[in-house]
């Protein structure tokens, strides 16, 4: 949210111009002339004995917490000059009430902003109002390009902050939401406690010879098919995993039978069926281009309210913001002239969320 903070900031440089308070001296300018002495170096700012992430004390609101001297409120006019508005006289200040607002702006999501952050912030804010000012005095303010942008720009802000307000309606459902979407989509939270048996298909010694590679893949189904059916009466996963590796001379560890529990959506959808097919204890098989895999479903369960609470609110949340995108759009529709346009582009097809491995759980 920082980074899009400072993003932020710059965008709406010109807006954000207006926030400090201004003086200058009214009288008539006269030209100083430049003085013989050398330019005293400034003195090095003391340094601080608060730590980077230390909050430091608290500051009434209308504490100055930026000064700046030289910088002078460009005319808001025809072109004046291609330089940034200066002179000694001129001094702005920003208060600690004018630099949360700031802050708080666009930190719509209330994460905590480190002394550190809020200084490199005041420094881009400082460059802004130097750059902001010298585009004033440049006739940039009253360009059809700036006036174009800005109302672009105010649109997309008003869009954003409206959808701010939208998320945080939507952020957090009642008791009563997440009860009832529970009830109603008990199957979604149906689990199934997996271990396997995993087999290479090929002969995994890069050594191997193509006579041992040739032996290795004829004995590795007669393996798993062994392996599937002791399986079947309840021997040990762990146990059968590692003589598979035994029998077929294999001389790496063999890999965790524990798969642990496996809910809809874990497994690609040929697996999934036939994990949610099969009752506890119940064993099946899959045969894939890697290996042969002998599954055994250990028990059934269903996931406690409690402990999918956040997923839940997760879902609610984005079928809530799916739901209002749909009503506005729906009462929109727009036409664009092919002529100007070009015909529309092909829709990109939609790839499926890719599932976790289950060679690599």
């Amino acid at each position: 949210m920082i980074c899009r903070l400072f993003i932020c900031v710059f965008i709406v440089s010109t807006a954000l111009a207006q926030t400090p308070g201004a003086t200058k001296n009214q009288g008539p300018a006269t030209k100083k002339a430049p003085s013989a002495s050398p330019t005293p170096t400034p003195q090095a700012t003391p340094p601080s004995l608060l730590k980077r992430d230390e909050q430091p004390a608290e500051l009434p609101p209308e504490t100055p917490v930026i000064s700046i001297k030289g910088l002078c409120p460009a005319e808001n006019g025809p072109a004046a000059s291609n330089k940034v508005p200066s002179t000694n006289d001129c001094s702005m200040t920003v208060t600690k009430q004018k630099f949360d607002s700031l802050v708080n702006a666009f930190n719509t999501n209330n994460q905590t902003v480190t002394p550190a952050q809020r200084r490199n912030l005041a420094q881009s804010y400082v460059e802004l109002l130097v750059f902001s000012e010298a585009a004033k005095a440049a006739g940039v303010e009253n360009s059809p390009a700036f006036i174009e942008v800005m109302r672009v720009l105010r649109m997309k802000t008003l869009g954003d902050l409206y959808r701010n307000q939208l998320a945080e309606q939507y952020r957090n459902p009642s008791q009563q939401e997440i009860e009832d979407y529970y009830k109603a989509n008990q199957e979604k939270f149906e689990g199934a406690k997996l271990t396997r048996v995993f087999i290479p298909t090929n002969d995994p010694d890069p050594q191997a010879t193509a006579e041992k590679k040739a032996d290795y893949q004829k004995k590795a189904p007669q393996v798993a098919d062994d392996i599937q059916a002791r399986a079947a009466k309840g021997e040990d996963m762990s146990k059968l995993q590692k003589e598979a590796y035994t029998t077929l001379a294999i001389a790496a560890t063999p890999p965790t039978t524990d798969l642990g529990l496996a809910r809809h959506g874990t497994f690609p959808p040929k697996i999934e069926q036939e994990i949610f097919s099969h009752k506890a204890g119940e064993v099946f098989r899959s045969d894939e281009a890697t290996g042969h895999m002998i599954y055994r479903v250990d028990s059934r369960q269903t996931s406690p309210l409690e402990s999918v609470k956040a997923e839940i609110t997760q879902q609610l949340f984005r079928q809530k913001m799916e739901a209002k995108t749909k009503e506005l759009n729906s009462a929109v529709h727009a036409e664009y002239d092919e002529k100007y346009f070009g015909p529309p582009a092909a829709p990109m097809p939609l790839k499926p969320p890719v599932p976790p491995n289950p060679q690599g759980r």
